[in-house]
């Protein structure tokens, strides 16, 4: 058997545009990289953990704690958008704290998740 020789020229011009619409929305993507699951950084300028993109933003251990308890001094304390602070009595994780806490998009899509 013999192989007919390839095709000197395409069969058909290339189109000018797209064949079909893009998509109005992105697929959004679930694994880890830009559309995915993100762990946050802290900000020193807005002064809490930050994540510049993805569907959610995980603070994993950059809340651990509270103000300055024992046990529990809280890394970058106080981690706020405002001026509130955290309170240094308790015991940790004796006392009430905010250890971790997960920021998710409700509408999909990509953006600033702070």
């Amino acid at each position: 058997n013999l192989t007919p020789p390839p095709t000197p020229a395409p069969t058909q011009p290339p189109t000018p545009v797209p064949t079909r619409s893009p998509t109005p929305m992105p697929t959004n993507s679930f694994g880890p990289g830009p559309s995915g699951p993100q762990t946050a950084s802290y900000d020193a300028a807005l002064g809490a953990p930050k994540c510049s993109y993805g569907l959610s933003c995980d603070s994993v251990g950059l809340l651990n704690g509270r103000g300055t308890m024992n046990n529990g001094v809280e890394p970058n304390r106080p981690n706020t958008l405002n001026a509130c602070t955290d309170g240094n009595s308790g015991s940790y994780h004796g006392d009430e704290s905010i250890d971790r806490i997960v920021v998710t998009r409700a509408s999909g899509g990509d953006g600033d998740l702070t």
